[in-house]
């Protein structure tokens, strides 16, 4: 007799039903699923067919019909979803909107809690993706980290406030405190550290690598930005160091090679590089000689010029004064040179010319000669003359 109060006590905290568990809950059935657990007022209160669905807190999975294998735990919790499956909540409203998105985990108050058919999404922190509804496939770690995503996708953010506005923009990467922080619908952005890129809004394609490190503007596009407070000049552009960086050394010793298509310098001069070739816009002084490969081993089908003065009585020295800065030049005119030395003009993609001065002097040297041989002859004859007499 003294075991049967025991018994009675038992049988009204614990309803068993088919391999169910339930404790504390309304006296709801399970319908005709199994392996469930419910702890808490009203969790898994509509439960159908659902099968291995865990639910600990009041109203956790409160809707849930035929999801199944769900994890929650924390008050309201998971509290809509119906059909959803594999989600895991572990914390205060957490997933509480969730329907019949699958496959995400939500930990920290209120994260991911307008999920509704969002998908593979894994929330981490307080508030975390708590707008998402439709978005899939998100990451974030952190308080109010992703908290304004409702569509977006493939988004990976970690640190307070990492990508805190972003809405619809897809596959950006955030790591520090309040990194790409205003971006909203830009899209394939990555930033690291805290307030990288923090400035942008709808800019896509950009990589910010460094505290502070900023595009040029909201909507920056395809910008490489690096170095703490370093900030971006353009777009399609890459910007190494702060205003206050004197020097940039690629590799341990200086000795490595830069690769580039052009160099524009402080003075807004620019040097094009194309292939072998170089070509500066601008003045250039050289403190040194400046000295040319000019090995006979490096070359082939050598044949002397010959006779150049009579094609060289051609040209004309020209003064002159330039269009772009109205500089003074002594010079030749690159289609006098082109008439007669063909081979020292060439033309840029602008179909401008241009004219290879140190071409020139093989040229002269030859001319000298030939004028001095000549010279030589009218001095014979004229020695010969005063002889003569």
């Amino acid at each position: 007799m003294k075991k049967t109060p025991a018994i009675i006590a038992l049988v009204m905290l614990f309803n068993i039903n088919a391999q169910n568990f339930r404790t504390n809950g309304s006296d709801i059935g399970f319908g005709s699923g199994t392996y469930n657990t419910a702890t808490g007022n009203y969790s898994l209160n509509n439960h159908t067919t659902g099968i291995g669905n865990t639910a600990s807190g009041i109203y956790t999975l409160y809707n849930n019909t035929s999801g199944n294998s769900n994890t929650t735990f924390g008050s309201y919790s998971s509290a809509f979803n119906t059909t959803g499956s594999s989600n895991t909540a572990s914390g205060y409203y957490a997933l509480h909107t969730n329907s019949i998105g699958s496959h995400n985990t939500a930990m920290g108050r209120e994260a991911l809690y307008y999920n509704s058919t969002g998908n593979s999404n894994t929330a981490s922190g307080s508030y975390t993706l708590y707008y998402n509804s439709t978005g899939s496939n998100n990451t974030a770690v952190g308080n109010n980290v992703l908290k304004h995503n409702t569509s977006g996708d493939y988004n990976n953010a970690s640190g307070s406030h990492a990508l805190h506005l972003n809405s619809t923009g897809t596959f950006n990467t955030a790591s520090g405190s309040y990194a790409l922080y205003n971006t909203s619908t830009g899209s394939l952005n990555t930033a690291f550290g805290g307030w990288s890129l923090g400035n942008n809004t709808t800019g896509s394609n950009n990589t910010a690598l460094g505290t502070y490190a900023q595009g040029s503007s909201d909507n920056a596009t395809n910008q490489t930005v690096i170095g703490y407070g370093a900030i971006g000049q353009s777009d399609h552009s890459v910007t190494l160091g702060n205003s206050e960086v004197t020097a940039v050394y690629m590799g341990q010793n200086s000795s490595a090679t830069v690769y580039a298509a052009g160099l524009r310098t402080a003075s807004n001069a620019i040097l094009t590089l194309s292939g072998d070739d170089a070509t500066f816009a601008d003045d250039i002084t050289v403190n040194g000689d400046v000295i040319i490969s000019s090995d006979a081993r490096l070359k082939t089908n050598i044949v002397s010029l010959g006779t150049t003065l009579a094609k060289l009585l051609l040209i004309d020295g020209k003064s002159y004064t330039m269009k772009k800065n109205g500089k003074q030049k002594i010079g030749v005119l690159a289609q006098d040179i082109q008439k007669v030395f063909p081979e020292l003009v060439s033309k840029d993609e602008n179909e401008m010319l241009a004219v290879n001065y140190q071409g020139l002097v093989p040229i002269l040297i030859n001319a000298i000669k030939e004028q001095n041989g000549k010279i030589s002859k009218l001095e014979h004859l004229v020695k010969k003359l005063i002889t003569d007499r």
